[in-house]
């Protein structure tokens, strides 16, 4: 209907499955740290999840534009 075929349907779920990848990653690598720093400063367990989710969110929103910039400076 709109022009694309069965190969760029595969290219986005493969393009969504790295992203998914890269995310949990970067979750890993970094979440116990920057709960530990964000609790450290607020000192209210609560408030200290909502900034290191509002964190990940942040950085969720910006693989892409990340990703981009990596492929910029190589080129």
């Amino acid at each position: 209907m709109f022009g694309r075929n069965k190969s760029d349907s595969g290219q986005v779920l493969s393009d969504m499955k790295a992203k998914h990848q890269r995310y949990e990653a970067l979750v890993k690598a970094f979440h116990a740290d920057i709960y530990r720093y964000a609790f450290w400063l607020i000192k209210d367990q609560s408030i200290a999840e909502d900034v290191v989710q509002e964190t990940f969110l942040r950085a969720w929103r910006s693989l892409d534009a990340l990703k981009m910039k990596r492929r910029q400076s190589r080129g």
